[in-house]
């Protein structure tokens, strides 16, 4: 068939060719895994290669990416396209951000919003005519500029025009080519309502963008989750509005209790996490009817509405924990889905626990004309495939060209973070061979331990200290960093790398293990310390035992246990990869990697050295420098 290349922005590099030409002969009859690093140009490829299609069938194309700021990224590409002399049609597209972002009206009420809340306060306000935004939207038209549309520029249009930005943009979708949403949108159904009233998804090509996010991705959007904040909470609420119902007031003060008591239990037995079941709240709670539950949100949404009146934020916590016990009790008897209660920054949670990837995925899928799943750390793509439902597609991998004077690999046979702890032996063992890493390359070096666990055991036996000598400045990520901290360690430490060069040691399952760019000198060594396996929680083990009683016993526990920390090292390994002409040098720092090397990217594992001891790596990386 002929390649149509007529919405393709730049000129091809690499085998971008090769992966244009395969979108375009295989979207025809099947769904599409692709797998290809940041930076390759995947986007715009894929982007230029589906339009066509997509014009020629009149289909939609649905971008859907992990979080709202990504959104703008497709749509960045489109514009680009929208400008080509020689497309044969127009092309318009829009990304879509949620009310939590495009809300006017919410920034007159007083206190924080979660998307539950800021709906609930937009559905009163349009449903009472007291919107302005909304109300100017609904019977006046405003034209725009025929162009792809940024949320940016959708929310400025609002603020211009005093209309509704949110609801502006969904208008936009019913002319829309390409429509960017994050994952909420497609995946969760409580969300993505809005969508899906305007499109007709089976007359659309649903993209995933860092698709391999797919087989937890149900944990984090079906995860609801109450604290013993709540509970105190709800009971503060039940006081302060007078509230006379003695059955919820003896279910909250007995909840409490019993979260205290699980509390205790976990930190006394050092455990993490617990499985619990609606029937034993139930029981310890001695609740007998739980319509009860019912009760709470009607006296929940009481409050609710009685904040709005006071322009305060319609948040209610006996709202909240009443849904969440009426969500225990729909899920009780679903497989696949489990209650949890543990200790997160030393305080007792209870969440319902969703692990059904295979089972939900491979439904939603059917949905759609077409689907395209990418990412650059997807592994193997039938295994892949396999964990998130997927049938009837055609796999395709695509990697910069490997240069054995660019990358180099390490392998130290002579460390393992294997074991429930590290011992002071290991500890000294790593700590030395960190320092004759960091004494062989004076570049920016990222050292991703395989826990937080593990740094703290590192730390504890003074590898900053050891690490001092060099003069390097050294950041250190830690659990509980804010989303500002941790920007500014971010910054700093990719502009240490023109001037005394830095260490950063941070948690390969952490925030800056995956997701953040270092290009060219931001980044140039990796050691990895560990593998970066889930701890064996009650959650961990329930997981496993799930994905067994799907994919059978070894298989199951390689893609619950084995496969995710594979592609967390994968991830961490990548920071320092972005484009073809990167140099790096990576150090597997674990002996059980020669077991994993085949499921590592090419990269990491094609021109590697085994070493036996610190001098062998001293050697390895100097003669690498001075080739």
């Amino acid at each position: 068939m002929n390649i149509d290349t007529s919405y393709f922005p730049y000129k091809f590099r690499e085998d971008q060719d090769k992966l244009f030409s395969f979108i375009q002969e295989k979207i025809r009859e099947k769904n599409l895994i692709i797998s290809a690093p940041t930076g390759y140009g995947k986007t715009a490829v894929i982007l230029a290669a589906i339009l066509p299609y997509a014009k020629e069938n009149d289909l939609k194309i649905i971008w859907t990416v992990r979080t709202g700021p990504e959104t703008d990224r497709p749509i960045e590409e489109l514009k680009k396209i929208s400008l080509l002399e020689k497309i044969p049609k127009r092309v318009f597209g829009v990304s879509i951000r949620g009310k939590k972002d495009m809300c006017m009206l919410k920034k007159e009420v007083k206190g924080e919003f979660d998307y539950e809340d800021v709906s609930f306060f937009c559905k009163n306000m349009i449903k009472n005519k007291s919107c302005e935004y909304y109300n100017r939207l609904s019977y006046a038209y405003v034209p725009y500029e025929d162009q792809p549309l940024l949320y940016t520029e959708i929310l400025e249009f609002g603020e211009k025009y005093k209309i509704c930005p949110y609801y502006y943009q969904l208008y936009q979708i019913f002319d829309a080519d390409v429509v960017s949403v994050n994952y909420n949108y497609i995946f969760n159904e409580y969300i993505g309502w809005s969508i899906k009233r305007r499109m007709d998804f089976e007359r659309s090509i649903l993209v995933v963008d860092e698709a391999h996010n797919l087989q937890f991705l149900l944990a984090s959007l079906n995860s609801k989750e109450i604290t013993i904040g709540t509970v105190k909470n709800a009971l503060k609420e039940f006081e302060e509005f007078e509230f006379e119902d003695k059955e919820i007031m003896s279910f909250l003060k007995e909840f409490e209790n019993l979260l205290n008591k699980i509390y205790k239990f976990l930190k006394i037995r050092g455990k993490e996490d617990i499985r619990i079941t609606y029937e034993k709240i139930l029981e310890k709670c001695k609740v007998k009817d739980d319509s009860i539950f019912s009760r709470m949100v009607e006296l929940g949404s009481k409050v609710r509405i009685r904040r709005l009146k006071e322009k305060k934020s319609p948040r209610s916590s006996l709202y909240r924990l009443g849904e969440f016990m009426k969500n225990i009790k729909e899920i009780s008897k679903i497989e696949g889905i489990e209650v949890i209660a543990g200790l997160k920054k030393d305080h007792i949670y209870v969440e319902i626990f969703d692990m059904r990837s295979r089972e939900i995925f491979s439904q939603i899928w059917k949905n759609f004309h077409r689907v395209i799943l990418l990412s650059g750390t997807l592994g193997s793509i039938e295994q892949f495939a396999e964990i998130i439902g997927l049938e009837n597609y055609e796999g395709s991998y695509h990697w910069f060209k490997p240069n054995a004077k660019l990358q180099m690999s390490i392998l130290t046979k002579y460390l393992t973070t294997k074991g429930e702890t590290l011992s002071k032996e290991m500890a000294i063992k790593y700590i030395n061979s960190i320092k004759s890493f960091v004494q062989s390359l004076n570049e920016n070096i990222a050292i991703f331990c395989a826990s937080y666990r593990i740094i703290e055991d590192l730390i504890e036996n003074y590898l900053i200290e050891k690490l001092n000598v060099f003069g390097r400045k050294i950041f250190v990520e830690q659990q509980e960093m804010d989303a500002s901290e941790t920007k500014r360690v971010l910054n700093e430490f990719k502009k240490a790398a023109y001037e005394n060069k830095g260490i950063l040691i941070a948690s390969a399952a952490g925030r800056f293990a995956e997701g953040t760019d270092f290009p060219e000198k931001e980044l140039e060594g990796v050691y990895l310390v560990g593998i970066p396996f889930d701890r064996l929680t009650t959650k961990t083990l329930l997981l496993i035992k799930h994905y067994k009683s799907i994919f059978g016993k070894s298989k199951g526990r390689f893609y619950a246990y084995t496969l995710p920390a594979i592609r967390r090292a994968s991830h961490a390994l990548g920071r320092a990869v972005r484009s073809p002409s990167d140099k790096a040098i990576f150090i597997l720092g674990d002996r059980r990697y020669r077991r994993l090397l085949k499921y590592l990217p090419n990269f990491a594992k094609f021109n590697l050295r085994n070493a036996n001891n610190d001098n062998d790596l001293i050697c390895f990386v100097k003669n690498f420098y001075s080739s």
